[in-house]
């Protein structure tokens, strides 16, 4: 077929006008709403100016070469222990070396530079460290640092015979580092050694023991041994020299010579070795039963609370009334110091003392009830003191003073009834001090009014089950009579017991005026060299024999 015709060309598009035409004027143009949006328009390409600006930027720098951080520019801290106090502490003016406010974790490499006072540092191997000031001591390790100027007192745990036995044998223990000058990475402990702490001229090694260092100005290190043994060792530029053993109460210092080197001068020329205090806070002279009563620790003046002698359970007000027994031991579980309660009655049988199952089946027949709480009076009641006997009978009390010569106040209650305290919780809370006796005042006390007849009562007192004390047939006329228990080192339980004399509970008022339990110390018992024993409290400064914050050795 013959093929289409062409299509014609499009028509031409028109020529643009040149005429001008006016812009049409409106109330819009020059008005406020106009100006803003013009405003907006600029700010928002000044914006888009900046931000093209600012990624260029950053693109330089992503696209330059940089050389890489090393990773131990910033290393992990490690927390070796805790500070677990402080007394008077001033710490050195200058602001490199004051810790962290409310910090109480101990970093390694950490310096402690104090003006004055006392810090003390618990490992998290259990070693405390106490530094008096002036002083300064670098953490190095988790076993040990180093202490450049002033006093230390260390005390770790003690060893197992194996290790303990192959130190003294002459076995090194193992340091980082091959340099034979004593630069500090060259003596920091393996942190499976033993515990150590060096000092500009010597490193002094723990051999499971408790000891003192001082460091003066001259480089001099003094040390002694209070219990167990020290290896002390000379460490100069060349390396390590002269190396002596130190047993209990003894000392050696390693004198610094300067140009000749230090040199350890043995036991026997040191002379009287310094005042160390070996604790921030000195132990209890006496706990206070009243006061662990009351829901204390036995060093406070807690009174006028009591427990449930059926129950155990804490008694905030006294609870009077009569309250039957079921013949059960009650452990007191909300005081750790106090063993448990019970209610006597011999026609059951032996009844249970204490939680080790300790008994005794010598109590009489009982009426196997008892009145009111077990309570720890204050000594001046002030207004409290009543005469109406529907109140308590502990306020009503006529001839109180007898039983207080010390004013710490009255333990009361009625029969019949037992209480046990834990004389071992108690070692544990003290460990520098455990019960030796137990003392009070004690009696059958009148009630709101005096007469004829009255009470009578069976007093025992036990430690671990075994008959310390007893008196029968206990009356008020009797009056009062001291009270001295003799307690052994490794005794667990005293045990308080009051019952009826046979004619039931009517005006059985017992009262143990002023109960103490008399502490000492256990490092005279535990301080033993060639049989001899060493009564530390001969060297407590006469200053510090009174009640104070520490104890200066």
């Amino acid at each position: 077929p013959p093929p289409p015709p062409p299509r014609p060309p499009p028509p031409p598009f028109p020529p643009l006008s040149t005429t001008n035409y006016p812009l049409p004027t409106t109330p819009f143009v020059g008005s406020w709403a106009f100006s803003c949006m013009v405003a907006t328009v600029i700010m928002g390409v000044m914006r888009l100016v900046f931000w093209a600006i600012k990624v260029t930027h950053h693109r330089h720098i992503a696209e330059a070469p940089s050389q890489s951080v090393p990773s131990e520019a910033m290393p992990e801290m490690v927390f070796v222990g805790r500070i677990t106090g402080m007394v008077d502490v001033k710490w050195s003016d200058d602001p490199r070396y004051l810790p962290p406010l409310g910090f109480a974790h101990v970093p390694l490499d950490r310096k402690y530079i104090l003006s004055s006072g006392l810090l003390e540092i618990t490992y998290d191997s259990g070693a405390k460290v106490i530094l008096e000031g002036p002083c300064t001591y670098e953490v190095e390790s988790t076993a040990g640092g180093y202490l450049a100027l002033g006093k230390l007192t260390a005390r770790v745990g003690a060893r197992g015979e194996g290790r303990g036995a192959r130190e003294e044998k002459g076995s090194r223990f193992k340091v980082q580092g091959s340099s034979s000058k004593p630069e500090p990475s060259s003596f920091i402990l393996h942190p499976s050694s033993l515990f150590s702490v060096r000092t500009p001229t010597a490193i002094v090694t723990d051999l499971g023991t408790e000891f003192g260092m001082e460091v003066g100005e001259e480089g001099h290190t003094m040390s002694h041994v209070f219990r167990g043994s020290v290896r002390v060792e000379v460490v100069s530029d060349e390396g390590r020299g002269q190396d002596v053993v130190l047993r209990e109460n003894e000392s050696a210092r390693v004198e610094n010579r300067g140009p000749d080197g230090p040199r350890l001068v043995l036991a026997g020329a040191v002379g009287d070795p310094p005042k160390f205090v070996r604790r921030l806070v000195k132990p209890p002279r006496v706990l206070d039963l009243l006061d662990i009563v009351a829901g204390g620790n036995g060093t406070g003046w807690h009174r006028n609370r009591g427990i449930d002698p059926t129950t155990g359970m804490e008694d905030p007000v006294f609870l009077w009334g009569y309250r039957g027994g079921d013949r059960q031991y009650w452990r007191v579980g909300w005081h750790k110091l106090i063993d448990g309660v019970f209610v006597p009655d011999g026609r059951a049988g032996a009844v249970q003392l204490n939680s080790a199952r300790d008994a005794f089946d010598g109590f009489p027949d009982t009426a196997g009830e008892v009145y009111g709480s077990i309570w720890s009076r204050e000594a001046d009641i002030g207004s409290k003191r009543i005469v109406d006997r529907a109140q308590p009978w502990v306020y009503a009390i006529i001839d109180d003073e007898q039983y207080m010569p010390d004013r710490r106040g009255l333990l009361c209650f009625y029969t019949n009834l037992g209480i046990t305290f834990d004389l071992e919780a108690m070692r544990a809370m003290y460990p520098d001090v455990r019960p030796a006796r137990f003392r009070a005042t004690a009696g059958l006390s009148d009630g709101p009014r005096k007469g004829p007849g009255g009470g009578v009562v069976d007093l025992w007192i036990f430690v671990d089950g075994r008959l310390k004390l007893q008196r029968e047939k206990l009356r008020i006329r009797d009056g009062a009579f001291p009270v001295d228990v003799e307690l052994g080192p490794s005794d667990r339980f005293l045990t308080l017991v009051a019952t009826d004399g046979g004619n039931g509970i009517g005006r059985d008022c017992v009262v143990f005026g002023d109960p103490v339990l008399e502490m000492t110390s256990t490092e005279s018992e535990e301080s033993v060299d060639n049989g001899t024993k060493f009564k530390r409290d001969s060297q407590i400064e006469p200053e510090n024999r009174k009640e104070g914050r520490h104890i200066v050795q």
